[in-house]
């Protein structure tokens, strides 16, 4: 449970879900680290937003298309910290493209912004994680409209923007229940979809409206500070059951077979 006292990280912070969640969070906890893409100095509007609490706040500039520097902006945001880290956001992500792009780690792009990155992170962070401490993966409702072949796991065949991001989405969940599974880990994961959130990642690949950052935010909250189980996966609020291959324990180690495989060169 995160107290006054408490180091929070926040990926993706510079827009959006996060930066409102951050924003929130300055007012209620000791320190933040927050993560974007973009260099420092390009951020300063950003954040003296989140001055308007009384936390610490560290930015950590990371390209999430570039492994080494997930692995090292892991590595700084546990020196930063200090101490143990009491919660974890991963809510760094983007839209899929209209077509397939490949990161310099030769990964499609989707993917490894979304969730090998997030694995990286999280794996790297672990050791510096309090005992207890929440770890929220942003997914999304579109997980249940696809499905995860993984002998096409980068979907070189039958490319599609949406397509890309919901595996990306289902992907994050199967991790997700997959830690939980690891009670030697002493961390209590869970994920969530925000709801339909007005964002530029929405707009993007979406022609539908959508609510406030707040109510975004406030999902993300409650999903860090409310009852909860390891593995849970929270719809817009509500603790709800993800689609069946989300729950699918063998698929999900398999998924994290190749996950591991990848980001393993990069981890200390």
């Amino acid at each position: 449970m995160i107290s006054d006292e408490s180091t929070v990280i926040v990926t993706g912070a510079t827009g959006g879900i996060g930066l409102q969640t951050a924003r929130e969070l300055v007012r209620r906890v000791r320190h933040v680290i927050v993560q974007g893409p973009e260099p420092a100095n390009r951020v300063h509007p950003v954040l003296h937003l989140l001055t308007e609490g009384a936390a610490k706040v560290d930015y950590v500039s990371c390209d999430f298309e570039r492994l080494d520097d997930v692995a090292a902006a892991a590595r700084s945001m546990a020196g930063i910290a200090g101490g143990p880290v009491d919660a974890l956001i991963n809510n760094a992500g983007v839209p899929g493209t209209t077509t397939r792009q490949v990161t310099p780690d030769k990964h499609e792009r989707t993917l490894q912004v979304n969730f090998l990155a997030m694995v990286l992170i999280t794996e790297e962070l672990l050791p510096a994680l309090a005992d207890g401490a929440r770890v929220v993966n942003l997914a999304s409702a579109t997980h249940e409209m696809t499905d995860l072949d993984l002998a096409d796991i980068e979907l070189e065949r039958g490319y599609d923007a949406v397509r890309a991001y919901a595996r990306s989405k289902l992907a994050i969940i199967l991790y997700t229940r997959w830690l939980a599974s690891r009670a030697d880990r002493g961390v209590l994961p869970v994920s969530l979809s925000p709801g339909v959130i007005s964002t530029p990642l929405l707009h993007a690949m979406f022609s539908v409206g959508g609510v406030s950052v707040r109510r975004g935010a406030d999902n993300v909250l409650a999903a860090l500070t409310g009852p909860a189980r390891p593995g849970d996966y929270f719809d817009d609020g509500a603790l709800v059951e993800p689609s069946a291959q989300a729950r699918d324990a063998r698929l999900g180690r398999a998924l994290m077979d190749y996950a591991l495989d990848a980001v393993r060169p990069h981890l200390s």
